[in-house]
């Protein structure tokens, strides 16, 4: 029996940098603290100054930045994979949880020529194709799409060389079957314990300046490019135009693209910006009072973008924990979840869903109901007891 399982972690970004925490952070920050349990993180140092803690082993990967970020993970593969066997053998790591593209695929070339036996794992917290190509090119024109192309092999090369592979959401889970993977599991996002009970955003809302006349429409998370905010608005003028207070709060920005900018000036062509408020983003812990302050929440994915398609935006259970209900573009998750939310995919379809909002139809209610009982279940604790059951059912 196994008494004690030392994990690797290959994270998809740099695990201390990024502004809120992460499905990794979620789960082996938990994973540690349970028992039995000692997760070392190698780190990729895309940002200077740490925005999370953490309390797992932290191992910095020295290599050149550059001055993006596609530069620096494709400069620095093979050194940060040199790195990463060297923390395997020095730390006698059991298992290695892989969710990157550049170094992971260095570390498996090298697997070809000098095996460590060490099983791995891969997780995708999404479709790293497009993602990765979405931060080098516009991933619709031709460039965008070989790139896509040319990490989507990448992916299927290490997806079909894994142990086992672990996917945030059903669409992910079938994609990895489908490339070939011998063992997938889907192991999903949840919602942290400060958005296990409803909190009063009253005093919140009026801070910012809402009425209870006012539609507060919601947006809380990154501004990136796998959004379609541009649908969103034209729905919300069209709501205006029909006499509704609608206003709109987005509570996040930019990660590493421009695209918040496209957003910006949409809502000033629009005539929205005298009825948008745009705060940075905020300590994880307040979002449950900023959801609590909205009407409805949003999540108004590009569904031509696949980084969007495969999503499991966590951002859905967080909205119905706070019994807000939620309007989104139809993903397979969010499909897979329709008795729990609305859906719109044209400013039309937007603009039909918030005047329901607005007059408190009670089809509404019901579907917000439903999504929130479903949310107690819906919680990183139990997804983190998946990964663990799942790591250590792997070694046995």
């Amino acid at each position: 029996m196994i008494f004690l399982i030392k994990v690797l972690l290959v994270p998809s970004s740099d695990y201390l940098g990024h502004p809120f925490p992460q499905r990794h952070n979620q789960l082996f920050e938990r994973l540690h603290d349970g028992t039995n349990f000692e997760v070392h993180v190698a780190r990729f140092k895309l940002f200077e100054k740490p925005m999370l803690k953490s309390n797992l082993v932290m191992h910095e990967l020295t290599g050149k930045s550059g001055d993006r970020v596609a530069s620096y993970y494709l400069m620095s593969a093979f050194s940060h994979a040199s790195q990463i066997r060297k923390i395997v053998t020095q730390e006698n790591i059991d298992v290695v949880v892989l969710s990157n593209l550049a170094a992971p695929l260095a570390f498996n070339l090298m697997e070809e020529l000098s095996s460590l036996h060490v099983p791995t794992v891969f997780d995708l917290p999404d479709y790293y194709p497009t993602s990765a190509a979405g931060y080098m090119a516009n991933v619709n024109g031709s460039f965008g799409r070989f790139l896509t192309w040319t990490f989507d092999s990448i992916l299927s090369y290490m997806l079909k060389r894994s142990n086992l592979v672990t996917a945030a959401s059903i669409a992910l889970a079938n994609y990895a079957s489908k490339k070939g993977a011998d063992e997938v599991l889907q192991i999903p996002n949840g919602i942290s314990k400060e958005f296990l009970k409803l909190h009063d955003g009253a005093n919140l809302r009026k801070e910012l300046g809402y009425t209870q006349d006012d539609l507060v429409v919601g947006y809380i998370g990154s501004v990136e490019f796998w959004l379609d905010m541009r649908t969103l608005i034209d729905g919300l003028v069209l709501v205006k135009n029909s006499g509704l207070r609608a206003k709109l709060l987005i509570v996040g920005e930019r990660l590493l693209t421009g695209y918040s900018q496209k957003v910006r000036k949409w809502l000033q062509q629009a005539g929205l910006e005298g009825c948008t408020t745009w705060l940075r983003f905020v300590p994880y812990e307040k979002v449950p009072e900023f959801i609590s302050a909205i009407d409805v929440g949003t999540i108004p994915f590009d569904l031509s973008n696949k980084t969007a398609y495969f999503a499991a935006p966590n951002k859905m259970w967080e909205y119905l924990s706070q019994m807000k209900p939620v309007i989104s573009t139809p993903i397979p998750e969010v499909v897979t979840n329709s008795d729990c939310l609305l859906t719109a995919v044209t400013p039309d379809e937007y603009a039909k869903n918030l005047r329901l909002v607005g007059e408190g139809d009670q089809s509404v209610y019901s579907k917000t109901l439903v999504g929130h009982n479903r949310t107690m279940d819906r919680t990183w604790d139990n997804s983190a007891k998946q990964i663990g059951l799942a790591l250590r059912t792997l070694l046995e």
